[in-house]
Order: C-alpha cells, then sequence, then structure tokens
C-alpha cells in the first residue's frame, strides 16, 4: 500500500485494516473523481492528450514513485469501472436517441484511447 502522491495522511498498517471509509481511500476517490470530471470538462486538446497519457504512466514506476507499480489488470478493471459510470451517467441525461447514441460512441472511443495509453506503459 505505497503512499499516493501527494496523500499526507496515515497509510493502513495492512490491507486487513483498509477500509473504505479510510482517510486514503477518499483521497483515491477524490482523485477518481477528478478523472472523470477532466473526461467531460475538458477541451480535447494535445494537453488533453498528454494528460491522459500521464494517466498510463503515473500508475507504474515510470513516473512519480518507484515503489508504485499497479497491475495491469487492476487498470483494466478501473477502466471497466470508469465505462460503466460514464454509460450510466449518459443514459440517466435523458437525451434524444440519436445524441444518446452518438455519445456512447464517442465516449466508447475515448476510452479505447485511454486503455492504449494505459497499455503502452506496460510493454517491456
Amino acid at each position: 500500500m505505497p503512499r499516493q502522491s501527494g496523500y499526507e495522511g496515515q497509510i493502513p498498517e495492512s490491507l486487513e485494516t483498509l477500509t473504505l471509509n479510510h482517510e486514503m481511500i477518499q483521497f483515491r476517490k477524490q482523485h477518481l473523481g477528478r478523472y472523470l470530471e477532466t473526461l467531460v470538462t475538458r477541451p480535447y486538446d494535445e494537453k488533453m492528450v498528454q494528460y491522459l497519457d500521464l494517466v498510463g504512466k503515473i500508475h507504474t514506476p515510470k513516473a512519480g514513485s518507484p515503489a508504485l507499480n499497479v497491475p495491469l489488470v487492476q487498470m483494466n478493471a478501473l477502466m471497466g469501472f470508469v465505462s460503466t459510470a460514464l454509460i450510466n451517467t449518459i443514459l440517466g441525461l435523458n437525451l434524444d436517441r440519436a445524441t444518446e447514441v452518438i455519445t456512447l460512441i464517442a465516449f466508447n472511443k475515448l476510452l479505447w484511447i485511454q486503455n492504449d495509453l494505459i497499455n503502452r506503459h506496460y510493454q517491456a
């Protein structure tokens, strides 16, 4: 349970003592919330592509803490969660069907790009 960059609080003594209400989990949830917000609010320009690439890189020892190495299977699980969250949000907007479909397709393509940018940092 390495310390996430920017987290100043206590680290749990063991995985068994880590709860959903632990301040470290709350900190990570806030980071995930900012990521999701970024996906739907920032312009898709060169800076955004760099940000999406950094998302993959920071979860490996190649950036940030050398002790941090999130297994790819966990990153893939996270992308599944993000996909479901975006789909549920889009479906809850009560858009007309044509807009709903093109919005779902657009975010699906975005998540495939994000997944590719994540995976490239796990290559040998």
